[in-house]
């Protein structure tokens, strides 16, 4: 016998797989919960998010430029709003909620520079804006609703 055929053999053997089909049986199959066990374990954990909790979302991009903001939309999801903020005009920006005590979430920022600001909101109306010189007054201001 080769060392090729015995190797198989050995093998077959440890399997518990007979080459004289003498009637023993093959491995049991698993019965169907213990497959739905397993395809279970092998599944991803699925993440749920509370309703409001915006701390996984996309950030929310803002983009100032002369007397506008374009990015914050009117109606937002009360929770923590991540802000990624850019300054595409030529003077400095800042982004303040008024409702929150005049709280500035983005600092002035330089023409051609970015920021990153956080806020938490409660449902509720705010109006967010620009706090450099008279920004506000000539436009640059936005009202959001937060349910």
């Amino acid at each position: 016998m080769s060392r090729l055929t015995l190797s198989v053999l050995v093998v077959a053997g440890a399997l518990g797989l007979s080459s004289c089909g003498g009637g023993e049986a093959g491995p049991e199959e698993p019965s169907p919960e213990a497959t739905a066990e397993a395809t279970e374990e092998m599944q991803p954990p699925v993440e749920t998010q509370e309703p409001g909790d915006t701390s996984a979302a996309e950030p929310l991009s803002v983009a100032a430029d002369e007397y506008t903001f374009d990015g914050i939309p009117t109606s937002l999801p009360a929770g923590t709003i991540e802000i990624d903020f850019e300054n595409v005009g030529t003077m400095g920006h800042d982004l303040v909620v008024e409702e929150l005590g005049d709280e500035q979430v983005i600092p002035v920022t330089a023409p051609g520079e970015s920021a990153q600001g956080a806020v938490s909101l409660e449902p509720g109306e705010y109006t967010f804006y620009c706090s450099v010189g008279d920004h506000r007054e000539q436009g640059m201001e936005v009202d959001v609703t937060v349910s």
